[in-house]
Parts: structure tokens; C-alpha cells; sequence
């Protein structure tokens, strides 16, 4: 008899911690979604406006974004090549970086908030929280559904609503992965983000030859 209430006791012990557990994680869920991480970080970046936003897909395979003082730029490297565009002073260069040349698009100043534009398009949705391992290390991420900029695939026979956008944060609130999950696929992009931009990345290489 008295292992029979030792045994109900055990077991009774036992689903207390349990629930005790899924409470404490169901706290730490909904404090952790209070804080909007992703929504932060969209303001800091918009208010600011000096930035470097780096998006590594692969190795061989990257883009940055950076702007200070109204100036832009956007550098793109794919295996086989690596262009820059930079707009400033009013005007849209465009760097052909293999070839050392580049063409000016005068009075044409094209849009120069793609990076800050395409978070708002996201910050305002519903989504969920929780946490996950990427090369061992884990990471608390905000999921949105939806595809969003950091997608580089398009994807023709996937709907929207399959599309899902988890953005991971470090212990620190940095934003360091992009995973977009498209049905059985994923893209999963490191990110780089830089408060400090030096002047010297808008200037085009003085041995560039200029094109028309």
C-alpha cells in the first residue's frame, strides 16, 4: 500500500513539474514576443540611416546595402560577377566591377530605401516565437508568413500562406540569420549589420573607365 502511494505521489510530482515547465516556457514565449525584436531593429535602422546590411546566401553568392549621409549603395556578388550600384549627388552609377567600367544615369535618383521599405512591409504582421539550432548554437527568431525581400528564389507553384520568413536574433538582439521556408525548401541566409559605414565604399575605383 504504501508503494502504491509512493508510486501516485512520484507521479503526481512528476506532472506537477511538467505543467510548471510549460508554463515557465509559455512566459518566456509571450515576454520574448513583447519585445518585437524585428520591429526594433526597423526603427533603429530607419532613424538612423547609416547602415551596412550584409545578406550572404552562400559563399560565392552575397549582397550589401549601405547608406550614410543620402547616399546608397548596393553590391551584388554571384560566382560569375560583381556589380555596384551607387546612388548619389542625384544621380545612379552603375558598376561593372569584372569589366572596370560603369555607366552614369544622371537626375536619376532611384529608390534608396529598399532595405527600411521592405522591413515595413513586415513588422506590422502577426508572428510567432520560439527557438531553434543553427550550427549548434541556438537562437530565438520571430516567424512571419509571407514572402519578404530576403527571399532569393521565387517560388511559382508555392502560395503565399506556404511561405514562411523566421528572422534569428543572438542573445544581444542582433539579427544574424534569414531562413525562408518554402514548403519542403529553405533558403538560409547569414546577416551581417554595421552601425559604421566608411565613405569610401560610394566611390567608384579612379581606374574604371567611364561608359555611355
Amino acid at each position: 500500500m504504501k508503494r502504491i502511494k509512493k508510486i501516485k505521489v512520484s507521479i503526481i510530482a512528476i506532472v506537477v513539474i511538467i505543467i510548471v515547465l510549460l508554463g515557465i516556457n509559455a512566459f518566456i514565449k509571450l515576454n520574448n514576443k513583447g519585445v518585437e525584436r524585428l520591429k526594433k531593429l526597423y526603427n533603429e535602422l530607419n532613424s538612423s540611416q547609416t547602415y551596412l546590411f550584409e545578406m550572404e546566401y552562400d559563399e560565392n553568392t552575397k549582397i550589401i546595402m549601405a547608406q550614410k549621409d543620402g547616399k546608397t549603395i548596393i553590391d551584388q556578388y554571384s560566382e560569375n560577377s560583381h556589380t555596384t550600384t551607387i546612388i548619389k549627388d542625384n544621380n545612379t552609377y552603375l558598376v561593372l566591377h569584372d569589366r572596370e567600367e560603369y555607366y552614369v544615369y544622371e537626375q536619376n535618383n532611384v529608390e534608396q530605401s529598399i532595405l527600411t521599405e521592405g522591413l515595413k512591409e513586415i513588422v506590422d504582421k502577426e508572428f510567432i516565437v520560439d527557438t531553434e539550432k543553427i550550427n549548434g548554437k541556438k537562437y530565438l527568431y520571430e516567424e512571419y508568413s509571407g514572402s519578404t525581400m530576403f527571399m532569393l528564389s521565387n517560388t511559382l507553384n508555392i502560395s503565399e500562406e506556404e511561405i514562411k520568413t523566421r528572422f534569428y536574433f543572438d542573445n544581444d538582439d542582433n539579427l544574424v540569420y534569414v531562413r525562408t521556408i518554402k514548403g519542403v525548401n529553405q533558403e538560409l541566409v547569414k546577416i551581417k549589420i554595421e552601425k559604421e559605414v566608411d565613405d569610401s565604399i560610394f566611390e567608384i575605383p579612379s581606374n574604371y573607365a567611364e561608359n555611355s
